[in-house]
């Protein structure tokens, strides 16, 4: 029987989500997997009866004081020994002939190491085959925080958008080159070949990518990648007891913190949608707790996780911050959504749904209030074109299997390894 042995990065939902459900894929072909995960992972893992080890991770400070400033110089290199030797020593422990890993950046170096080989799962806007020049780029989260409105409108502009799909690729290259510098540190101490290139690090022996390419614009990949469609978690089994008595003939919005939104952002939505006539249904996520949530309103229904299935069937909108998997689960089920992203990948992926025109973005940070809110959930609730965009899309999305396309992939590569 082979054995895989997992590495998501464990903050969060979306990247523990798509390994779990890669996992119960290559269950199903007897394939032998263990998860070496930490912060959030782990009480997910226990709920899905994954058998894991706790490893070093980050917590949940980094998230919000750093990636969602849009500093993703998360890194020391005293961490990423840390990281390693633990991943090094699971790997001998556990002897997998596979590793896989979503953006967990370590596992690049641990499988270079051991010699196992490695799958690694990620988007498109992770890799060097993003077509920048069929999107809008995003800049708000991040050049907003810098420059005045009168420059910001430039980059509204196509002009500005030109300006920006010519450098973002660069700027990103050497924004990265720093980080990159902290790995091959370590990989020097160890006398192995330093990368040239960050997208290196989110580069594996076999690259399989969860997009599709009406959402995210793709050039064309080489063998090694994989475009296998959309892979996120189904959420827990388990409904709360609230839900029998939910009206489906009532309007409902869906509100979600997810794995890595604000508290704060999450609970001035629930506020200011209070007064309105529209059921809410809300879940925290792993972002607060549901005791922080001190609002009384006999038409908001909350909880931490739902199963995806059923509270996107019923629901009329989705508020969210922008996340990738919530936003392929909304239009996987045709669902407009409205989105408050927080840093720039968020922000990018709402780009794309207002491109295809499901979607409406709003920036948290500025000019954000109950009055924008309502008139943009009112605007979207009268306007029949948002969900008939979103249904056009979720009928594309229908083209794909994700997690059971990904873990037949990974078996063929096992397949392919072991005859030679």
């Amino acid at each position: 029987m082979a054995k895989v042995l997992f590495f998501p990065a464990g903050v969060g939902l979306a990247h523990v989500g798509r390994t779990i459900e890669v996992a119960h894929a290559l269950q199903k072909e007897n394939i032998d997997i263990i998860f070496g995960a930490g912060c959030d992972a782990p009480a997910i893992l226990e709920k899905e009866k994954l058998p894991y080890e706790i490893i070093p991770e980050f917590d949940r400070s980094t998230y919000d004081n750093k990636i969602k400033q849009n500093n993703w110089s998360i890194y020391t290199i005293r961490l990423i020994n840390k990281f390693v030797k633990k991943e090094v020593e699971l790997v001998r422990s556990y002897k997998p002939d596979l590793i896989v890993n979503d953006v967990r950046l370590t596992a690049k170096i641990t499988s270079i190491l051991t010699g196992i080989p490695l799958v690694s799962i990620t988007n498109v806007d992770a890799s060097k085959y993003y077509d920048y020049s069929k999107i809008r780029m995003p800049y708000k989260t991040y050049l907003g925080k810098f420059l005045p409105p009168r420059v910001l409108s430039f980059f509204e502009k196509e002009k500005g958008q030109k300006v920006l799909r010519k450098v973002s690729f660069k700027f990103l290259q050497t924004l990265f080159l720093r980080e990159l510098f902290k790995f091959n540190i370590i990989l020097g101490r160890y006398g192995r070949r330093p990368f040239i290139d960050p997208f290196d690090l989110l580069t594996g022996d076999l690259t399989i990518l969860t997009d599709i390419p009406q959402f995210r614009p793709i050039r064309k990949l080489p063998e090694s990648f994989k475009l296998v469609g959309p892979i996120f978690w189904k959420g827990v089994k388990k409904l709360p007891k609230w839900s029998t008595e939910i009206d489906s003939k009532k309007k409902i919005i869906y509100v979600t913190a997810s794995g890595t939104g604000d508290k704060d952002l999450f609970i001035n939505i629930l506020k200011y949608l209070k007064d309105t006539s529209y059921t809410v249904i809300a879940t925290c996520g792993n972002t607060l707790s549901q005791k922080e949530v001190k609002i009384k309103n006999p038409r908001l229904f909350l909880t931490d996780y739902l199963p995806g299935e059923w509270i996107m069937k019923r629901a009329d909108l989705v508020i969210f911050p922008g996340g990738n998997a919530t936003a392929y689960q909304a239009l996987s089920f045709g669902v407009p959504q409205i989105g408050t992203p927080l840093h720039l990948d968020q922000e990018d992926n709402m780009n794309q749904l207002v491109r295809l025109e499901t979607g409406i973005m709003l920036n948290p940070r500025k000019d954000f209030n109950r009055k924008v809110l309502i008139n943009s959930v009112e605007h979207i609730m009268r306007n029949k074109s948002y969900r008939d965009n979103a249904l056009k899309i979720s009928r594309e999305m229908k083209k794909y299997h994700g997690a059971k396309q990904a873990a037949k992939e990974i078996i063929n590569f096992l397949r392919i390894r072991s005859s030679r």
